[in-house]
């Protein structure tokens, strides 16, 4: 086995990332990973910089991606925000850095990475490298990305102990205490029994789930109005019977503090967004529409489905999907497909998923620049606005839109 002896002769010149941290992770068989648009691959927690990270790839791109690009994400999984400096490259077999991110040298503008939970936890490239190229720097079948790290503090990172606040767990502690309830939400199922001769028979029985009001008051009108005090200030009985107990549950449990795990949200993603829908559950309502849009695999057979279902319970984020996808799929579509079911009132998304993919002068849009800067943007963008300016985040394109021009001076 032969040894490289380097021998400096004066004083070297400073290395570049010389002072950085450098982590190295493998996304190992890349080649096998799913290419639809939008499907991530997560890896592992890894710690940096006294902060734990994920570093996210999009296969077949995000949604903001030119086709044939990878997109890549780094997050902040820790409860405080840092402020760094940071890059990406691929490292091929020999041990070379041959891709290298907008962000790759050590004269990278700073970024601050907000606590987990954020909006600004998480930062993106949409455009990260054309996949042809990252497949012929593939190392054994696995993608090496190193991400490498410098913190802007002066100071000396020391991590500390502080004790999160307990009201969040103090709340959720309450959640089906029956001694302190004051709303009982009741279910009748019907149960079939056997008698000795051998004849059905049926029984009621009653599930109940019991609540406080001044915590289900607030997070939905519908139920504030279901579960108002009764005159003699006893117990208020509120029967439930268009929604199962379990799904429910999942309700009472979110609007308590707790959080709803994505098996439950992607195994019942439906039922989760109809209960929502009708009781006025939006956050959750959102959550559930998220999981359904991830797991969901869009064809040509369901897509009018998946339009009409959108639009009947006011989904934006399912409807944009929806359209990105038509729009994707134009020329396997024309002729292949009937669109005389296709509502007149959905060509507005439609011609805002076109959109986005088009460039545009300012002299061809005439007077009305902040429209088209509205349409061009994603759902998730215009939800965000409006939730900062504590406007509802639950309507169509147009009515999110219309929404923000309206308080636009605010």
């Amino acid at each position: 086995m032969s040894t490289n002896n380097i021998v400096n002769v004066g004083i070297p010149p400073p290395q570049e990332f010389e002072d950085w941290t450098t982590n190295e992770i493998r996304f190992h068989g890349f080649a096998n990973l799913s290419t639809t648009r939008g499907a991530r691959v997560d890896s592992p927690e890894f710690s940096c910089l006294g902060h734990q990270w994920k570093l996210s790839i999009y296969p077949g791109g995000s949604a903001g991606s030119l086709t044939g690009h990878i997109a890549i994400r780094l997050s902040n999984i820790s409860n405080t925000g840092i402020e760094i400096k940071y890059s990406y490259s691929v490292k091929d077999s020999d041990g070379h850095m041959r891709i290298a991110s907008a962000f790759a040298n050590a004269e990278s503008v700073t970024t601050e990475f907000g606590a987990f939970g954020s909006e600004d936890n998480t930062k993106y490239i949409s455009n990260f490298v054309q996949k042809s190229r990252v497949m012929e720097l593939l190392v054994n079948g696995s993608l090496i990305i190193v991400v490498r790290m410098k913190s802007t503090s002066t100071e000396k990172y020391i991590p500390q102990f502080i004790p999160t606040n307990p009201i969040n767990e103090n709340v959720l502690q309450k959640f089906m205490d029956e001694e302190t309830a004051d709303v009982v939400f009741e279910f009748d199922n019907d149960s079939s029994s056997q008698s000795e001769e051998h004849t059905n028979k049926k029984s009621k029985t009653t599930q109940s789930l019991y609540a406080h009001r001044f915590i289900v008051q607030d997070i939905s009108i519908t139920l504030a109005e279901l579960c108002k005090q009764n005159e003699d200030g006893i117990l208020t009985i509120v029967s439930i019977a268009d929604v199962t107990p379990d799904i429910f549950r999942h309700m009472l449990y979110y609007s308590y503090g707790g959080k709803v795990s994505a098996d439950i949200l992607k195994d019942n993603a439906k039922d989760i967004i109809n209960a929502c829908d009708k009781y006025g559950l939006v956050q959750l309502k959102l959550e559930a529409e998220a999981a359904y849009v991830k797991s969901t695999e869009f064809t040509v057979e369901n897509m009018m489905d998946n339009l009409l279902y959108a639009d009947s319970k006011n989904l934006a984020f399912l409807k944009e999907a929806v359209t990105d996808y038509i729009v994707e799929q134009k020329h396997n579509i024309i002729g292949k497909v009937s669109l005389g079911n296709f509502p007149s009132h959905l060509v507005t998304d439609l011609l805002a998923a076109m959109a986005r993919g088009e460039e545009y002068m300012e002299d061809d849009v005439g007077e009305d620049k902040e429209t088209v800067k509205y349409n061009k943007m994603r759902v998730g963008t215009l939800r965000k606005m409006l939730d900062e300016k504590g406007l509802e985040v639950d309507g169509s394109r147009e009515a999110m839109i219309a929404l923000l021009k309206e308080n636009s001076a605010q």
